[in-house]
């Protein structure tokens, strides 16, 4: 057994009855050198920070259980950099704290980056995905090495940033998460890190998405202004692609914004957006494809243009 340290951190927001199942499903672990850093950041006067303190409090006496508080409601993205700058493991996972991870997961990712070297900055697993009516979706994504053009078209599916186990070293490099992203900071993040990065691929599902716990309405312009966004921010990455390159990242990412337009009856914006990406014929007839397949199968996997 590998004795080299993983640190987990776990950021929690508004889910005081949630995280202890995520806590207690890394306690469970095989791999037996974890260190756990939940990170409260909720308001230090609202209900949800007391709720968590008394659900914190029966980890009091275990000393893998570290309990860090912001003093105020700052982001996802800051909650989890507070744990990374506080962690001390030669490998980092984030865990989303309403997520859960099977026992062999961490051990499976450890010996999976220590079976090869260090051009393999990170390793992910299979998943599965509770949602809401009740039904199951299972990962297909088996995608490894070099997945850079996948991440920046937020189409290489790994459940949530809940499935991936970093060497530090990565993290350290890429100055851990943009804290101006509120919402896509793990797609983001993993885009970054992917730059340089290879990915291994571990063919065993072991974390589990709970979608089915999640109420979250939001409208349309609130989801479009989020991939804007993502778009502005990541410009530069995506300006310094092949001219091929861009217009791949930029069509699959204008084709999900149409997708979503036309859930909300935006017809309008489908025709522009798509307009505007140049977005071909094939590459829409594709993409309605691989939406009827999602549908049919209920598997899990992102769309990408070769």
């Amino acid at each position: 057994m590998n004795d080299k340290l993983v640190s987990v951190v776990i950021p929690t927001y508004k889910r005081p009855f949630m995280v202890a199942r995520a806590v207690d499903s890394v306690l469970n672990q095989t791999y037996p050198h974890i260190e756990i850093l939940v990170v409260d950041d909720n308001e230090p006067f609202w209900p949800e920070r007391k709720e968590t303190e008394s659900v914190m409090a029966q980890y009091r006496n275990n000393s893998r259980v570290i309990y860090l508080q912001h003093e105020k409601n700052r982001n996802g993205s800051s909650a989890r950099n507070t744990g990374w700058r506080q962690a001390k493991g030669e490998y980092i996972t984030f865990l989303d704290d309403d997520d859960e991870i099977s026992p062999l997961k961490i051990q499976k990712q450890v010996e999976c980056l220590e079976s090869i070297d260090d051009s393999w900055g990170a390793c992910y697993t299979r998943y599965h995905t509770l949602m809401k009516d009740g039904s199951i979706q299972k990962s297909i994504t088996n995608q490894s090495g070099d997945v850079y053009i996948r991440a920046l078209m937020r189409s290489f599916y790994m459940g949530s940033g809940s499935n991936v186990l970093f060497r530090k070293k990565v993290v350290d490099e890429i100055g851990g998460y943009d804290e101006s992203f509120k919402r896509n900071q793990d797609i983001e993040f993993i885009a970054r890190a992917f730059e340089k990065y290879k990915v291994a691929f571990v063919d065993e599902d072991l974390l589990t998405v709970h979608w089915e716990v999640r109420d979250v309405k939001r409208n349309y312009e609130f989801i479009d202004d989020v991939t804007v966004f993502y778009l502005e921010k990541m410009k530069n990455y995506i300006d310094r692609l092949s001219h091929r390159d861009k217009h791949r990242v930029l069509s699959v990412i204008a084709l999900d914004r149409a997708r979503v337009a036309f859930y909300y009856g935006k017809y309008k914006e489908i025709f522009r957006i798509l307009r505007e990406n140049n977005v071909t014929s094939v590459e829409f007839i594709c993409y309605i494809g691989y939406l009827l397949k999602r549908v049919i199968t209920k598997k899990s996997y992102g769309f990408y243009l070769d």
